[in-house]
């Protein structure tokens, strides 16, 4: 009987037999057809309005009006600089300190163990040119072009900062807590996931009822104790603290749920096999617990980063980016320069910055978070 397929001479390419290649041919058809609906919606919803916004960045283009000026880089210079820009090594000296020590940690170990990547160097010089550029800084006399993209920017940074590890953190601690099928975990598991189907303005309108100083909950609570009501979202000093309380409440249940279900796939044998071996519970969380969940841990700090850097409705509905600017955050930004200042142009390219920074921290994410330990 004929194979399927033959070897050619030296045995280096598969030759398919005119029925092999038949069946193949079909399966690529079939495919092509159930995938096509995806494609052209892709197509239509994702990449075109990506390539309609970078095409829109490079142009003065009003909402309302038909002015569509080409104006080249002019929208990017209008958002990272200004005038009089000088450069100072003492300009946040220590965050840069920072950077670059976190540089020299990383090249540490490589460079000892003589097995640097080319990841790793890139990821090193990144850093480095970081610190450089946060030597930039107006000068006497000077100012930046968007005084407002650069607020925007550091309350959407600090937002991420200091939320995205509470709530990936916190819902890891919940969903360790637990584990092992304890009594009543289930409808914990519900209790906690319930505030996330919930929309963002029902959310909102619940915390700021909550954390009012004239009739909200908290105040009463207090009141026993001699604490006098604090106005939580009109406080300059407490308004992204009550933004950031507020999200971590809505979202922690979801990566709950997500950890839960990715600590059932951890063999259990392996905590066995470590108790044999004498390992205590920081051991086993470190050697069985986190490389178990590797994967399931890359795909919630990717989210929630970028869930993050996204942050809209809290701020708008809460505060609407006061008092002042402290909770300004840069979706907001986008969303009035663009609609209400009708400076498309503009709003495209506070939007890709926006975009090819969420794509760079995730890509780093991805890269080191990613790594399979398991060889």
């Amino acid at each position: 009987m004929a194979t399927a397929s033959a070897r050619a001479v030296g045995g280096k390419k598969r030759v398919l037999s005119p029925s092999a290649k038949k069946v193949r041919s079909r399966n690529l058809r079939y495919g092509i057809t159930f995938i096509a609906p995806f494609i052209v919606l892709y197509l239509i919803f994702v990449l075109y309005p990506v390539v309609q916004a970078v095409q829109m960045s490079f142009y003065d283009w009003d909402l309302l009006g038909s002015t569509k000026e080409f104006i080249g880089l002019d929208n990017y210079e209008r958002m990272l600089w200004g005038v009089n820009i000088a450069w100072s090594m003492t300009h946040m000296f220590w965050v840069r300190l920072g950077l670059l020590v976190v540089a020299v940690l990383l090249l540490f170990t490589p460079v000892k163990s003589k097995s640097i990547t080319a990841w790793r160097v890139t990821g090193v010089l990144a850093l480095v040119a970081l610190a450089f550029v946060l030597g930039f800084h107006p000068g006497e006399n000077g100012f930046w072009n968007d005084p407002d993209f650069w607020v925007s920017l550091k309350n959407t940074l600090y937002f991420t900062l200091i939320s995205t590890p509470i709530i990936a953190g916190l819902g890891l601690i919940m969903a360790l807590a637990l584990q092992g099928g304890r009594r009543g975990s289930r409808l914990y598991q519900m209790a906690f996931f319930l505030p996330y189907i919930l929309p963002v303005s029902v959310v909102t309108l619940i915390w700021s009822y909550f954390l009012s100083p004239n009739q909200g909950l908290l105040a009463r609570m207090l009141e026993p104790f001699g604490v006098d009501p604090i106005s939580w979202l009109a406080n300059p000093n407490t308004a992204m603290t009550a933004i950031i309380i507020t999200t971590v409440w809505w979202t922690v249940g979801f990566n709950l749920v997500l950890f839960a279900a990715g600590l059932q796939d951890v063999d259990a044998t392996l905590y066995e096999a470590a108790s044999l071996d004498g390992a205590g519970r920081w051991r086993k969380f470190v050697s069985v617990t986190l490389p178990g969940i590797q994967h399931v841990l890359l795909l919630v700090m990717v989210m929630q980063v970028i869930a993050s850097f996204q942050v809209f409705g809290q701020v708008n509905i809460m505060t609407g980016g006061g008092p002042g600017t402290k909770t300004k955050v840069l979706i907001q930004h986008i969303y009035q320069t663009g609609f209400r200042d009708f400076e498309l142009g503009y709003a495209s390219a506070i939007s890709l910055f926006l975009f090819a920074l969420m794509l760079v921290v995730s890509v780093i994410q991805m890269k080191y978070l990613g790594k399979d330990n398991t060889k």
